[in-house]
Formats: structure tokens, C-alpha cells, sequence
């Protein structure tokens, strides 16, 4: 939405647009490219503005980073996704990894760990079915209670991503220094991959490293059948995107989810 948002509201407005109930999850499932098999689903934040719709979290999340709303926030993020997981497992779906994005306001609390345990043990979520995305913004250089929050989130059984994998000059020296499941290759690089040698190689040369690493790989922003058939030639594991899905509902996902074990 065309607005600056932070120029129009502040930190006490996004909490109150959360204890009003006004923000909503949409979900974008992710594929095994080689099956077609859907194995896990992004959450994605939506403020359903009372006069202004829907709005887009580039619109407000900076600000709530920036303010520190965000651990409210992102808290209701987790306990949401978690909790829809748990009900499409009693709906009778087969289990999913859930990916939520954090930031370093979030892991720099001291009871982040903990809510996140506390979160899966009430809805009996098991671990695995939960990924954390690290995005690139966050210095791990200079938190080491970031690090110690992810090692803790490991050991309990969560699984932990680098997203926008190839965006900055750091995230590579990242696989160092954190146990990271799995990286997701940027979509400013698949956008031109079918196009641009460039590009083409640098998606190679992340995925050669990724399989080198026992690490699994995501295309992000797959929107074509072209990208989709040079990952798949260059072994890339799992995509993301327009040519699968758009981000869809609570009930528009679990209806295509369904549908998808139909066929």
C-alpha cells in the first residue's frame, strides 16, 4: 500500500491493532520440486486496517522492528502458525514445517527460548515442525546472545533458515557459526536465472555449496516454468512462488491442502 505508515503511526497503534485482533496470517506453501510434494508453508503477516484494508507488512513491520513492538508482535506470529499447524493436523493433513521470519529484536530477548518452548509444548507441537527465519539484516557478528539463543533453539528441536541467502556479505560466514537447516536462495537471483549467466551461476555455485554442507536449499520467487526447469537441472531441493501459489488464507490454504491429497 502506497503510504508511509511510519510517518502516521507509531508503536502504541501497531499494539493496538494486535489487542483488536486486526492482523491476520496468510500462508505460501513450499515444494519439493523433484515430487511436487508440498513439505512445509511460509506464515506471512497481514494488517487488516479497519478503513485502509489490507496492508502488506513492508508497510508496518520496520516500524515495529524499529520500535520494538515487533516481540509482541512476533510472539502472536509464532503462537498463530503454531497453533494453525496443530489444527490441520487434527483436520486430518499430513504434518508440516511451519517457517515464521524473526528478527534481532526478538532473539535478543531473554525469555525468547523459552516462549518458543512454551508455545510448542501447548499446542503438543512437535519441534521439527517449526523453522525459524534468519533474515538478513541480523548481525550475528555482534550478538552473541543471538547466537546463544539459536544454538538453544536448535538443541530443543527447531529448525533454523538464512533467508534472502546471497543478498549480503555475511550470511555465508554464517553456516559457521549457527547450525542452519536450511538457506533460501533470494529471489533477486531466480528472477533472471533462466536469462542471466550471472545469476545462473551464482544460484549454482549455492546450491553446489548448500549440497556440499548437507544443507537443504529453497528457490524463492519461482514464477516460472523456465526457472523452475533450470533449478531442478542445477539440483536444487525445494522453490517457492508465484508458478506454485500465492500467499493464501487460513481457509484458502487448508481448502488447497486438501485438494492437494485429493490428487
Amino acid at each position: 500500500m502506497g503510504f508511509d505508515l511510519a510517518s502516521v503511526y507509531g508503536s502504541s497503534l501497531l499494539l493496538h491493532a494486535l489487542a483488536q485482533g486486526e492482523y491476520l496470517l496468510f500462508y505460501q506453501p513450499q515444494f519439493h520440486l523433484s515430487t511436487g510434494e508440498i513439505h512445509s508453508v511460509e506464515a506471512l503477516i497481514r494488517w487488516q486496517h479497519p478503513t485502509r484494508g489490507l496492508i502488506l507488512p513492508e508497510s508496518f513491520i520496520p516500524l515495529a522492528e524499529e520500535e520494538g513492538s515487533i516481540v509482541e508482535i512476533g510472539k502472536w506470529i509464532i503462537d498463530t502458525a503454531c497453533r494453525q499447524n496443530c489444527l490441520w493436523q487434527d483436520h486430518g493433513l499430513q504434518p508440516l514445517r511451519i517457517s515464521v521470519n524473526v528478527c534481532t529484536k526478538q532473539l535478543q530477548q531473554d525469555d525468547f527460548v523459552y516462549d518458543i518452548a512454551n508455545i510448542l509444548e501447548k499446542y503438543h507441537l512437535q519441534p521439527q515442525y517449526l523453522e525459524l527465519e534468519l533474515t538478513e539484516n541480523i548481525n550475528l557478528h555482534q550478538h552473541k546472545k543471538i547466537i546463544q539463543s539459536i544454538h538453544a533453539l536448535k538443541k530443543i528441536g527447531v529448525k533454523i533458515a538464512l533467508d534472502d541467502f546471497g543478498t549480503g556479505y555475511s550470511n555465508i560466514s554464517y553456516l559457521k557459526i549457527i547450525p542452519v537447516d536450511r538457506i533460501k536462495i533470494d529471489k533477486s537471483y531466480i528472477e533472471h536465472v533462466h536469462t542471466n549467466k550471472e545469476d545462473a551461476a551464482i544460484v549454482k555455485a549455492l546450491i553446489t555449496l548448500a549440497r556440499t554442507l548437507n544443507i537443504q536449499i529453497l528457490a524463492e520467487g519461482v514464477e516460472s516454468k523456465k526457472q523452475l526447469q533450470l533449478l531442478m537441472s542445477q539440483g536444487c531441493h525445494e522453490g517457492q512462488g508465484y508458478y506454485f501459489s500465492e500467499p493464501l488464507s487460513e481457509h484458502e490454504i487448508e481448502k488447497f491442502l486438501f485438494n492437494r491429497v485429493k490428487t
